[in-house]
């Protein structure tokens, strides 16, 4: 007479199948379950950089942006453009903000007017977009702006968002304008200015951080001293 065992294992061999025999002990014939496989660690998120209160004295914008892109707070099919030899003038430095010399009739009270991409620095100048093939259908244009006064003590934050562009959005809180009464829209976009709300406790000369987000490219941080 064939035993169990041998049978399943002579039906293995004549039909090529891998065949699970379960363990059986000796006393009292009991199924002893499988062992479970370990589980794989799960993967942790990348860390960022913090995003500082204030600027430390050697701050650099290009190398603090560079790095906490690096950490994942830049899409990664980017990071070999702002790694790239040309990183800081066509890539980092287009999404860093600066305040334009521009009449002040066009900022409403209570606003910052920001652009991106400082020329005096020799810095590319930002585009914007509507949706279409070359941005995955999302748009290229900075959707949120926080701006918090400079301080390491308690300060309020606020949020301007910008759900469409060259026309905004009308639950957003953010603006948009051009120098000298342009469209926004003309050269691609670059001569857009974002008007950013500012905090209640910000006042004429005091240094801001921004902090921003292009829906194409990333986050980005930096800081600026508002026109006294």
């Amino acid at each position: 007479m064939v035993s169990r065992r041998r049978f399943i294992q002579e039906l293995a061999t004549a039909t090529g199948a891998v065949v699970l025999v379960p363990a059986v002990s000796r006393c009292g014939g009991s199924t002893k379950p499988a062992a479970k496989a370990a589980a794989a660690p799960a993967l942790q998120a990348p860390k960022l950089l913090p995003v500082p209160m204030v600027p430390t004295q050697d701050w650099d914008a290009v190398s603090f942006n560079r790095e906490r892109g690096n950490q994942g707070a830049i899409p990664a099919s980017y990071l070999p453009d702002i790694n790239g030899d040309e990183g800081e003038a066509k890539h980092l430095g287009k999404h860093l903000p600066f305040v334009p010399g521009v009449s002040g009739s066009i900022v409403p009270s209570g606003y910052l007017a920001i652009m991106w991409g400082d020329p005096d620095k020799g810095h590319a100048p930002h585009p914007n977009a509507e949706p279409g093939p070359d941005n995955n259908n999302e748009g290229h244009w900075y959707n949120w702006i926080k701006v918090r006064k400079a301080t390491t003590d308690p300060a309020a934050e606020v949020e301007s968002s910008y759900s469409s562009w060259p026309v905004i959005g009308s639950e957003d809180s953010g603006a948009y304008a051009a120098p000298d009464g342009a469209d926004p829209s003309d050269d691609g976009g670059r001569k857009t200015i974002y008007l950013a709300a500012l905090p209640a406790d910000v006042k004429p000369g005091d240094r801001v951080r921004i902090w921003a987000h292009c829906l194409t490219h990333g986050e980005y941080v930096d800081f600026l001293t508002l026109p006294a």
